[in-house]
């Protein structure tokens, strides 16, 4: 039977010194096979635990400051200045009949790896999961191996580029790595940029026959009486047979059966439990059970977890052929609610469950039903994916590019953007909470010209390449070239998918956009989270004073701004309905009552769905997505949860927009209306009580509904 072993134990790291010189791999081999724990630390190794990157390792020894705090992350820039050496040894299993591979699920980013002394593979894209087959170069079963791994230095590879000129590819834009890395945007100066092993090495010890992938899709009948799962296997050997369950959320088995491998085959089900988000039903899931066996042997299994859903996406409203961007459910349609997803830990690429799990409960806790994996950030763990599917959240996936044009005529850069888009579709296709397919984040918006109209040359990539990818390996899931996307310009309000620019520029029409994928001012968190990285003198320098009195002023203390994106002031909300602050803590009241104030404007409106004034008619807008959900570094930020997994301001002000049943205001220059906006699966009856007061309690008018 097919065995994968996680290598998590008995590694060690050290720094590979400059001018060291090409590496002596095989007397490394020696001396890793030598190595002990009480005189590794002697040889300058370090012991650690998979998966783990550099930082982590160096943080775990008490040997880097504590970024968080203050201005230290500048101390740590050295690190990825620097190549490292990964090393770690394993016995050799008895064989299962077939080959031997070792799987790199994530190294992060230019690493070649070796074993006994003899290179096994050369990787530079921290997006791809990579498969070696190394029976050659095991020793023999029982014996002991040497896994060595060479990580150069990101920065030290950039440097050797040639400087681009104004306005052309960004340098990080070459390298197939987290953008978000290289820039201050998250909350750390001057960067932090990574290396290292960040996901599992896995030993995997395949049989005779294995199953190298397994592709589900599910149809709903129009009136949900029926569906039925189809399901293909891509398998070594064409004559093996799989021998597959289907058991229902109650544990009913619905159907089993055997089949040959090659084929695929069907399982109709009856009254079907269906998959829904979380806001409008229960998130119902079936377990697939599928065997592999070979002359009667088990060879391989696999366990999926189906949800039975379909989703399309209406680019056209049917009843005005007006430009529309809003999803259907089972044939329902589901405003979206929910906001960005930014990487869940700053100082690592590590999966965090634990935190991941707490900005989940309060996602769901939010009334959130759907969230946006960012493309600048890495790609989440597949238990991201798993929790999702058991909550019933959306996932809008975004694939791992942004913020300006790639290299699209580099024959190295195009294989792995090919490779990385087709191990995530493959990866993520049988999860039922992702929504969509999305080419990345502002790739359209920051590469058009001076025009607003998007760069052909600029689009191959999300034009056709990722196109053809998601249609081929997913066809039934929709597609959208990148966020924002749609209409004469690629970040227009009334096509397509909009970001919100108006803190910054005047934007016409966008009081309501046909979907808002990212809607953000910016606001402090609680001053007992400021104080944690942050001394009181730098909280608030004695004398200051918040008052503006000169234009570019901010109000806030230098260390705020220095752990705020560049040009974060101008993106606060507009506190003039305020008094003036006098301390950090009214300074944080009035910043955060004016960011949640202005999220719960926009989301009252988008969820009313026409302009202040005009009629109750047909919605225009599909969806909001706060930008965004979480901080992975302490900031001041956009963020709804900072970075002390406290929720901010912000969060109550949305999750009290995001109630199913929506009583709101509209006031124009004539009149105040009073909205009621039903989002839940049902209808909503009941009476509607409304009175009109002056500030001293006099009643001015009343009606009853």
């Amino acid at each position: 039977m097919r065995t994968q072993i996680a290598l998590r134990n008995g590694w060690y790291v050290r720094q590979a010194e400059a001018g060291e010189g090409p590496l002596d791999v095989e007397a490394l081999s020696g001396q890793v096979l030598g190595l002990r724990e009480a005189d590794a630390a002697e040889a300058g190794w370090l012991s650690a635990t998979m998966p783990a990157q550099v930082h982590d390792v160096l943080l775990s020894h008490g040997l880097l400051p504590d970024p968080r705090v203050g201005r230290n992350a500048a101390e740590c820039a050295w690190v990825a200045e620097s190549d490292w050496l990964y090393a770690c040894t394993f016995p050799t299993p008895e064989s299962g009949g077939g080959p031997t591979y070792l799987r790199f699920r994530g190294l992060d980013t230019l690493a070649t790896a070796s074993l006994n002394g003899q290179q096994i593979g050369a990787f530079d894209s921290m997006y791809r999961e990579y498969a070696v087959d190394v029976g050659a170069a095991l020793a023999p079963a029982g014996e002991r191996n040497a896994l060595l791994i060479h990580f150069r230095s990101p920065v030290a590879h950039l440097d050797r580029l040639t400087p681009a000129d104004p306005g052309a590819i960004p340098r990080h834009h070459w390298l197939r790595k987290a953008s978000a890395d290289f820039s201050p945007d998250l909350g750390v100066r001057p960067h932090w940029i990574t290396v290292g092993v960040y996901r599992d090495v896995v030993l995997d010890v395949r049989d005779r026959e294995w199953i190298d992938d397994l592709v589900v899709r599910t149809e709903v009948a129009p009136d949900g009486s029926r569906a039925t799962v189809r399901v293909s296997a891509e398998v070594s050997r064409r004559q093996a047979w799989l021998h597959w369950s289907l058991t229902d959320p109650n544990g009913a088995v619905v159907a089993r059966g055997d089949t040959e491998a090659w084929r695929p085959f069907a399982i109709d089900v009856p009254d079907p439990m269906l998959w829904w988000p979380h806001t409008h039903g229960l998130p119902h899931l079936y377990a697939l059970s599928v065997q592999l066996t070979s002359e009667g042997e088990p060879c391989d299994e696999r366990l999926l977890w189906v949800g039975l859903r379909e989703v399309r996406l209406e680019r056209q409203n049917p009843s005005t052929l007006a430009p529309a961007f809003r999803f259907m459910v089972n044939g329902r349609p589901i405003f979206l609610q929910g906001a960005g997803w930014a990487p869940v830990e700053g100082t690592s690429h590590c999966w965090a469950p634990e935190r991941a799990g707490r900005l989940l409960d309060l996602a769901h806790r939010g009334r959130m039903n759907a969230l946006r994996v960012w493309g600048e950030g890495a790609v989440p763990d597949e238990a991201f994916y798993d929790a999702c599917d058991r909550r019933g959240i959306l996932v809008w996936q975004e694939f791992p590019f942004g913020g300006g044009p790639y290299p699209e005529e580099d024959p190295g850069f195009m294989r792995n953007a090919r490779a990385e888009a087709e191990g995530l579709v493959r990866r993520l296709r049988n999860h039922p909470s992702v929504l969509l397919w999305v080419g990345g984040s502002e790739c359209q918006a920051s590469g058009s010209g001076a025009s607003g109209a998007p760069d052909p040359e600029a689009r191959r990539l999300f034009d056709e390449v990722l196109p053809e990818i998601c249609s081929r390996l997913d066809p039934t899931r929709p597609h959208h070239p990148a966020s924002p996307d749609g209409g004469p310009t690629p970040n227009w309000p009334l096509a397509g998918d909009w970001h919100d620019t108006t803190a910054t520029h005047t934007v016409p029409w966008a009081s309501v956009p046909t979907f808002a994928s990212a809607v953000g001012r910016v606001s402090p968190p609680a001053v007992a989270s400021l104080r944690r990285f942050m001394s009181d003198e730098e909280l608030w320098p004695a004398g200051h004073d918040p008052a503006i009195t000169a234009p570019g002023q901010v109000a806030w203390p230098p260390m705020w701004g220095y752990r705020a994106a560049d040009g974060a002031w101008e993106e606060v909300a507009n506190t003039e309905g305020y008094c003036a602050p006098r301390s950090a803590e009214d300074l944080v009241r009035t910043l955060g009552m004016a960011h949640g104030e202005y999220l719960r404007d926009r989301i009252e409106r988008e969820r009313r769905g026409q302009r202040d004034g005009a009629p109750a008619d047909a919605r225009r807008c599909g969806g909001n997505l706060v930008w965004r959900l979480n901080d992975p570094w302490p900031a001041v930020s956009p963020s709804l949860i900072d970075d002390a997994l406290e929720p901010k301001i912000a969060y109550y002000f949305v999750r009290r927009a995001y109630a199913p049943v929506l009583l709101s205001f509209e006031r124009t220059a004539d009149e105040i209306s009073v909205w009621v906006v039903n989002d839940s699966p049902s209808p909503v009856r009941g009476t509607l009580h409304v009175r009109r007061m002056r500030f001293d309690g006099t009643l001015c008018a009343a009606a009853t509904l």
